[in-house]
């Protein structure tokens, strides 16, 4: 599988690219061809759904990429939670900016992320425009068009939750400057374009996408049910995440077997926990599509230990590090905790335990990540040096989310827990408890299955902290403040992070400062 994807991506990442670049940087595309205008005009070059389908795929390839989720986009929704801070304080200062709630205007890893999503954006866009009025069954064109439209609710819904009030570009655009000339949607619009693409992806996209990197129905009624819940509308949230637990045979969901196998970089692709991901492809930077960090990720880089010997790739980075709050209030009971953690590296050939880590340079005496760093070693899959340009298949949405999301929901629609809230937390907590060994007399007896009769404050509570383990550093947690507003708390004197967190400023990122210059439509987001 991925030796396909990488041939299709190398295609379509070239001419996705250069139909963005063209729109929206002005480039002259004179010279590119004898005959630009049948390679740019959509209804020149895409004539058949497999052509859509080329535009669509070139879209995966910004998201890949190291300015999009393989480091920008991730390592800031890590830093900018509560169970994760800075190690080596020498790291670049946009990173430091986002963990001690300090971003400036210009933040670098916004000015990197927010132009590759909407280079993606534009793909999409000038995709599916080559769509309409495509002579072809909708039985053969739909389905393409709702994996492009999938992609654009994914991008918008990243964006709506970090920017707050954005332009939703729903079209593509032949005169560049045009892009400049945007209004910016209230929320709810936003939410409206992006409810709107999702809901037509769920109605045609396949019951078992080919591959956990492309959507199924499923996936589009997961986003749905992640999108219900940050509005607060948890009838429909509970509605979509029952579709997919009502559905999980016909879309082949459930969750995996063991905890650490989500981790292995050669499991996830198949892995029927995984709703969808971000399919990295190991050791490609040099050789495979378009250069300059293409479908290359550096989550294993940011997060392991500096100064590690482990492993043959190298050591890592010690930027992204939980804070000892974060280790410390984790029940060790629980197993997830010896998957999520990493607490004994080789340095100068010696074991050494994170306790004396703080006297090796660069590094600091904390626990680190191991789900991406530990995992990729362990593996033995390929990798660049220290871990970049790795193997990992990262599980952007889980089954085991889909169970959280609905027992939250019926907690706040029925004024508190019933038995069907308290299963499907159960099921996420029988995972944790469970040996392999086929015995399940040796399964572990923590966590404990939920005590029935919670009030619904206290469930709520529950579920949260649930969440807050079960997907641990994998981008959700951050989401989960803001849309409860729990700053203040979680980064307060008894939060497992403090530092200073201003409301009426940080629930929010700076936006693009170069488009807000140049679009007098787009307003930059207050105090900053």
């Amino acid at each position: 599988m991925k030796s396909f994807k990488r041939n299709i991506m190398n295609r379509s990442y070239i001419l996705s690219s250069l139909f963005a670049l063209c729109m929206l940087f002005s480039m002259s595309c004179e010279d590119l061809e004898e005959d630009p205008v049948g390679l740019l005009s959509p209804e020149g070059f895409f004539k058949t759904p497999d052509d859509v389908l080329i535009g669509v795929y070139g879209a995966y390839s910004s998201i890949e990429h190291e300015a999009f989720w393989g480091r920008k986009l991730s390592l800031s929704l890590m830093l900018r939670g509560d169970m994760v801070s800075i190690g080596d304080q020498t790291t670049a200062a946009r990173r430091i900016e986002i963990d001690q709630m300090n971003m400036s205007s210009n933040n670098g890893m916004v000015s990197a992320f927010w132009p590759k999503g909407y280079q993606a954006l534009a793909a999409i866009n000038y995709a599916l425009e080559g769509a309409e009025g495509m002579d072809a069954p909708e039985e053969q064109l739909n389905p393409a068009v709702a994996e492009g439209r999938f992609l654009r609710a994914f991008i918008h819904f990243y964006f709506v939750r970090l920017f707050g009030e954005i332009p939703y570009i729903d079209a593509a655009f032949s005169d560049p400057a045009l892009a400049y000339t945007l209004e910016q949607n209230p929320v709810d619009k936003s939410y409206e374009g992006i409810i709107a693409d999702l809901e037509f992806a769920k109605q045609w996209l396949a019951d078992v996408p080919s591959a956990r990197w492309r959507p199924g129905k499923g996936t589009a009624a997961g986003f749905l049910a992640s999108v219900y819940l940050t509005l607060g509308d948890y009838q429909k949230a509970y509605e979509e995440a029952k579709y997919v637990i009502d559905n999980a045979g016909t879309f082949q969901y459930a969750l995996e077997g063991e905890f650490a196998d989500l981790f292995d970089p050669a499991i996830p692709e198949s892995s029927r926990e995984v709703l969808f991901e971000v399919d990295f492809s190991g050791n490609d930077a040099a050789t495979s599509i378009g250069g300059g960090n293409p479908s290359t990720d550096y989550l294993a880089s940011v997060t392991g230990p500096r100064k590690d010997e482990r492993f043959g790739f190298g050591e890592g980075w010690s930027v992204a590090v939980p804070t000892l709050a974060a280790y410390n209030t984790w029940d060790s009971r629980d197993y997830r905790k010896s998957v999520s953690f990493d607490t004994l590296m080789t340095y100068l050939g010696e074991d050494t335990p994170y306790t004396a880590w703080g006297d090796i340079p660069l590094n600091v005496s904390r626990p680190h990540i191991a789900k991406y760093y530990r995992a990729l070693g362990q593996s033995g899959a390929a990798s660049g040096l220290n871990g970049r340009d790795s193997e990992i298949d990262f599980p952007v949405m889980r089954y085991a989310e889909i169970l959280l999301t609905a027992a939250e929901a019926l907690n706040e629609i029925n004024g508190g827990p019933n038995a069907e809230a308290e299963g499907y937390v159960n099921e996420v907590r029988s995972r944790a408890r469970r040996e392999l060994d086929g015995d399940p007399a040796n399964d572990r007896a923590f966590p404990a299955d939920v005590t029935a009769g919670m009030s619904q404050g206290n469930f709520r509570n529950l579920v949260l902290d649930d969440r807050r383990l079960e997907l641990a550093f994998e981008g959700v947690r951050w989401f989960d403040i803001k849309r409860r507003e729990l700053g203040v708390e979680a980064f307060g004197a008894s939060g497992l992070e403090q530092q200073a967190f201003d409301p009426s400023r940080d629930y929010l990122f700076p936006k693009y400062q170069n488009d807000v210059d140049r679009n007098e439509n787009l307003d930059q987001n207050d105090h900053y």
